[in-house]
């Protein structure tokens, strides 16, 4: 986190004027006893110094950020280009490549997060009186309702940024201090993955490739939520589509349009759900379908006899390993015998952090076999978090007859299907430095796998 963000005075910064500031650069954020700290885009200290001083007589601790971030700062305190300020932190946001941007309401003030490689980190402050006004203006865009303060709403944005589209998805809910706004940032024009650049280790691109092959069958990716579960299904139906098939899909929501693929929006306004919609896709003639999430019993049953009628069938679970993959699908109550017939292959993936080179230090606490440990610390490169990139850990399984069991052996035995591909591949980076230990313990912990 940066740290002057928390400690940002909206009184000490309005004790000079806006045409102050836009004149020397200069936004001051915090007053002390014999100092000033304030952020400025160019680092002229002389000048600054004399502003200063003539208008608090202190020193000052200059603090340089970028000029887009510091024209953010100045429309946050002085309400200048007000009705631009969602656009600018939504672009810095994309330029950060956030997934996320988080609006949180507490008693004075509001802060606005990004969550950048699975980490939520507070990126800007702003006072709560002027809160209001933003809100409004974010969903009036989205189509949502802005007299309507007290309950749930979702909306959409559409816009382009430096020649590229971008789909927002926001969801508003009623907290104590006013309405929570979170924007879902989703990547449309940059979706152009193969799928040996998904950082799938090579044996199990060949694996997936086998999967792919076949010509009907259950095939499920399951992770945690924001672990690149569409991903891989969106590049697997660009490998596979062409002309001479159909293929379409049912999503919550479409997140990258692709060519020759039928797209299907959920729609419970409509009735359309992913029950419903897959019942009227049967009814389309078609070769390959694809579920954005299997979320109970009924999709689940559909699914799998759509798979052992002839049909290609790729969705997503919400689970750990592979072998919870059988284990969910029962508890919803599915046909175990349909279930261990229909699946012909899992994806379990998940994204580990990486440490930031410029910051990690050594662990001299924790002791792993042989290897030098490091730990996490943070700094401007990696937005103070420690982590400066996520890469891909995964087991992947092609289920063929003779490998595969019944229920009752899954429920015995609890190395099938388990994840330790993802522990090899984890062993690997914690031997690299690349992964601090605490993450390679809460790894083994999760897993439930022994460390021996």
């Amino acid at each position: 986190m940066n740290n002057f963000i928390e400690k940002v005075d909206f009184t000490t910064a309005k004790k000079i004027t806006k045409e102050i500031c836009t004149k020397y650069k200069l936004i001051p954020i915090n007053e002390e006893v014999n100092k000033i700290k304030a952020i400025t885009y160019e680092d002229e200290k002389d000048s600054l110094d004399n502003c200063v001083k003539f208008y608090y007589d202190k020193e000052i601790e200059i603090i340089v950020v970028s000029k887009d971030e510091f024209n953010i700062w100045e429309s946050i305190i002085y309400g200048c280009d007000n009705n631009k300020l969602d656009e600018l932190l939504i672009y810095k946001a994309i330029d950060k490549n956030a997934s996320d941007i988080h609006f949180e309401p507490c008693d004075n003030y509001v802060n606005i997060r990004y969550r950048i490689n699975g980490i939520l980190s507070l990126a800007y402050r702003m006072e709560l009186e002027k809160y209001a006004s933003l809100v409004s203006k974010i969903k009036l865009e989205a189509n949502m309702d802005i007299t309507e303060k007290r309950r749930p709403q979702d909306g959409k944005i559409i816009k382009r940024y430096n020649n590229k589209k971008y789909d927002f998805r926001i969801s508003s809910i009623p907290v104590i201090n006013g309405e929570k706004i979170v924007i879902r940032i989703l990547y449309c024009s940059s979706f152009n993955y193969k799928l040996e650049e998904l950082n799938f280790p090579s044996n199990q691109v060949d694996l997936i490739k086998k999967i792919i092959a076949l010509e009907n069958g259950l095939f499920l990716v399951n992770g945690p939520t924001g672990s690149g579960k569409s991903t891989t299904l969106y590049t697997i139906l660009k490998e596979i589509s062409n002309e001479n098939i159909n293929i379409t899909t049912l999503e919550d929501p479409i997140e990258v349009t692709l060519k020759n693929v039928n797209q299907m929006n959920l729609n419970k306004k409509l009735g359309i759900d992913f029950s419903s919609g897959l019942r009227n896709i049967l009814r389309q003639d078609p070769d390959v379908i694809m579920i954005g999430e299997i979320r109970d019993k009924e999709t689940a049953d559909m699914c799998i006899r759509a798979s052992i009628t002839g049909h290609k069938v790729y969705s997503t679970l919400h689970c750990k390993s592979p072998r919870e993959v059988y284990l969910r699908l029962i508890n919803m109550g599915v046909d175990s015998n349909l279930l261990v017939e229909a699946l012909g292959g899992i994806i379990s993936q998940k994204l580990i952090k990486i440490l930031c080179d410029d910051c990690k230090e050594i662990d001299n606490v924790n002791k792993y076999k042989n290897f030098m440990l490091f730990k996490k610390r943070g700094c401007k490169n990696c937005n103070y978090t420690g982590y400066i990139t996520r890469k891909l850990i995964s087991s992947v399984y092609y289920l063929k007859n003779s490998n595969k069991k019944n229920i009752e052996e899954i429920y015995a035995d609890k190395n099938y299907l388990c994840n330790t591909h993802m522990k090899s591949q984890m062993e690997e980076l914690i031997a690299k430095g690349k992964i601090p230990y605490a993450d390679y313990f809460n790894f083994l912990e999760g897993e439930d796998l022994n460390e021996l």
